[in-house]
């Protein structure tokens, strides 16, 4: 009996352990596949799974067609022949009630998609194309498994601003493929001059892409399930027309505002509208601006009218959303003025609370007829969007019966050369999930020109809009991170790889204003150019006396000169682990250099400062020097990793508009703007090193 009991035992805690390993085992296979965005539900199966070099062929089942590949799935056959099939299969039955839906099962002798519509197996098959690859990149076998998935947002958007700069067409058609593979399904094309109208010739930029290579791009996008809409500014924002036509201007000395009762502003705008729906036949809207109206009513064609300027902006909203809706578009926008004209901004923008007390919404609703219900209002909040004040005007929309979209950002303007604060994806994350619980329209994430940041810089944030627009619950934020890092380089989460580009982001506040003592690098923040003051040199007469005045400022130095290294090393190991991706992490790499060039400069004016002798002191002052001559290394050096992509300055001939927003980007027409503290600091500096050097050699000449 007891040998009976001890074999019981043996057998039961045998069973046990087999039984937690292969938990373990299981827990282990989920994480290791890493899917962008995170599916609705994984469930993972009994069975060995299979390895992606098992898939031999594709069969179409149902009336299912094979949609656009990726380069693994691309590679297989429609014959059959032996080994194991990818099984595509068009079904009514037991698959998400969701055009873009899907199911996904892994058998260990087959892969079956099933969906409702073609659209929801290229997801399927965008899904599948991610378990292939992390089964090649890791060498682990695709384990059985049943994915049930659909979004949770059905309109889920991304923002191209061309309006200081334009890419290499090739890299917009890469970029479509990027998008298409994290299961965004919509572009919202900002313009201004970059296509060249027909209808309005003069107003388009000398590289400004053609209406066909636009309709090319647009129907590439249509085959991945990618939907192009153009964004027209209007009434306001309208530099790039008004540059050309003062005739147009509410204010002769600004080219920033439309009169909005002139007939002739609407025989323009039209042209340009019907140019920019020419050129993107496939998309549902038509984004008409409208925002950030800072001068209406002001001329004596306007003051005739006896309207306030409000009723004048609803006025132009009416005319241009009749249009759009004539010409088969939905008319999106942005619902600013609105909120400022009830008196509501602050409210909905800021951080703290509002309470019921402050809330008042008076204003707005005596107004409301004046509120086109054939329009999208889009509701834009580029922080944190889910603050009491943000939600109470989304039910007013809602009470009102009127469609909002929201417009989240993955790069504002406030932040040049890179988005900070892990690409915004916190912000996207709330605001995906408010946009799920309210059932809006759809989400945008916005990637502002003003400071023109490198797209690749960007792509972390329109990844994250992927992300969160399909799933606003499937991950924290730490995990996206972790799981982009897989995803766009091939780096497993215990890897660590991506973690100098936190560093990076905490670096560059400082490269913000380590030159200066007034003003921001971003003028459109608000700050006048003219208030802008750099750091003082070193008075080699009074040696000591700049260091004892900027002490806080090098001794940050000191420490960001450690976390250059820190950031330094860890691109260079990534660039060597990395299994694609490397594009971007010559970028970043760049923007390393670029941000240090402050510290280093520092740190040389420091030592200059603080030599103990003549002959230290001339050393010094060789390597003030020799920090000069650096900047224009580090420079071209930058300009042609970036060149591999964009354009880095605008055609022969090209107007600057008034700039009335004062953006970084539209300061020069050459990439000049990019430094915009350091190349007034070198010059500075090397006409006091020529100073300071040529002096000893007219006193030789003396004795």
């Amino acid at each position: 009996m007891r040998i009976f009991l001890f074999i019981f035992t043996l057998l039961f805690a045998e069973h046990l352990f087999s039984k937690n390993t292969m938990e373990i085992f299981r827990k282990e296979q989920k994480e290791a596949f890493q899917i962008i965005p995170t599916p609705q539900d994984i469930e993972l199966k009994g069975g060995k799974g299979l390895d992606y070099r098992e898939l031999t062929y594709i069969k179409t089942e149902n009336g299912a067609s094979v949609p656009v590949m990726g380069a693994l799935l691309n590679g297989l056959p429609y014959a059959a022949k032996e080994g194991i099939p990818l099984i595509l299969r068009i079904s009514q039955e037991n698959v998400p009630n969701s055009e873009e839906g899907y199911l996904l099962e892994v058998f260990a002798n087959k892969i079956v998609i099933s969906a409702k519509t073609m659209k929801g197996l290229f997801y399927g098959c965008q899904t599948l194309e991610q378990l292939m690859e992390d089964s090649r990149d890791f060498r682990m076998p695709i384990p059985a498994m049943t994915i049930t998935d659909y979004p949770a947002i059905s309109y889920r958007a991304v923002h191209f601003d061309v309006k200081h700069h334009l890419d290499r067409m090739e890299y917009y058609y890469r970029a479509i493929d990027r998008l298409a593979r994290y299961k965004i399904n919509a572009i919202i094309w900002e313009l201004e001059d970059k296509l060249r109208y027909t209808r309005r010739p003069e107003v388009a930029a000398g590289n400004a892409i053609s209406k066909q290579e636009m309709q090319a791009i647009c129907r590439y996008a249509q085959e991945r399930n990618v939907e192009i809409s153009p964004l027209v500014q209007g009434l306001g924002h309208a530099g790039f027309i008004l540059k050309h036509h003062w005739e147009l201007r509410e204010n002769p000395s600004s080219d920033w505002e439309f009169c909005p009762t002139n007939p002739k502003t609407y025989e323009f705008q039209f042209d340009l509208y019907r140019d920019a729906l020419e050129a993107m036949p496939h998309g549902r809207f038509l984004h008409i601006g409208g925002d950030e109206i800072m001068a209406i009513g002001i001329d004596e064609r306007c003051k005739a009218t006896d309207k306030s300027a409000f009723e004048l902006q609803m006025g132009w909203l009416r005319k241009v959303c009749d249009f759009a809706k004539s010409n088969g578009r939905i008319p999106i926008f942005w619902d600013d003025m609105p909120l400022k004209y009830g008196g509501l901004w602050d409210m909905v923008h800021g951080d703290n609370d509002t309470d019921d007390l402050q809330w008042d919404t008076q204003k707005l609703d005596s107004v409301i007829d004046l509120f086109p219900k054939d329009c999208v209002y889009m509701r834009w909040n580029y922080r944190d969007a889910t603050r009491p004040g943000h939600q109470r005007i989304l039910k007013w929309y809602h009470d009102k019966g009127l469609r909002v979209m929201a417009a989240t950002a993955a790069s504002s303007g406030n932040s040049p050369v890179l988005p900070r604060e892990d690409t915004k994806a916190g912000y996207i994350k709330g605001f995906s999930r408010l946009v799920a619980q309210n059932q809006l329209e759809g989400i945008l994430a916005t990637s502002w020109d003003d400071g023109s940041p490198h797209l690749e810089t960007v792509w972390r944030g329109y990844i994250a809009q992927g992300e969160f627009g399909w799933n606003p619950e499937g991950r924290t934020v730490e995990e996206f991170k972790k799981a982009h890092a897989q995803r766009e380089f091939g780096f497993r989460p215990a890897d660590q790889h991506m973690q100098f580009l936190d560093e990076l982001e905490e670096a560059l506040y400082f490269y913000d204003g380590a030159l200066v003592v007034a003003g921001c690098r971003n003028p459109a923040s608000g700050v006048p150019h003219t208030l802008i003051s750099l750091i003082e040199l070193p008075d080699r007469d009074k040696p000591g006396e700049w260091s004892r005045i900027y002490k806080e400022k090098i001794d940050k130095a000191f420490q960001e000169s450690k976390r250059f290294v820190t950031i330094d090393e860890g691109v260079k190991t990534a660039k060597m682990y990395a299994l694609r991706g490397r594009y971007a992490l010559d970028i970043y790499e760049q923007i390393n250099y670029l941000q240090n060039y402050s510290t280093r400069l520092l740190l040389a004016l420091y030592r200059y400062d603080t030599a103990d002798s003549e002959a230290d002191r001339k050393t010094a002052l060789r390597r003030v020097c020799d920090e000069c001559v650096y900047f224009r290394v580090m420079r071209k050096s930058l300009e042609e990793v970036y060149s591999k992509t964009r354009f880095m300055q605008n055609p022969n001939g090209y107007i600057l508009d008034m700039n009335g927003h004062n953006h970084l980007a539209a300061k020069t027409n050459n990439s000049d703007w990019m430094y915009y503290y350091e190349i007034p600091m070198v010059a500075k500096v090397e006409k006091l090193s020529l100073i300071h050097i040529s002096e000893p050699t007219r006193q030789a000449e003396i004795s």
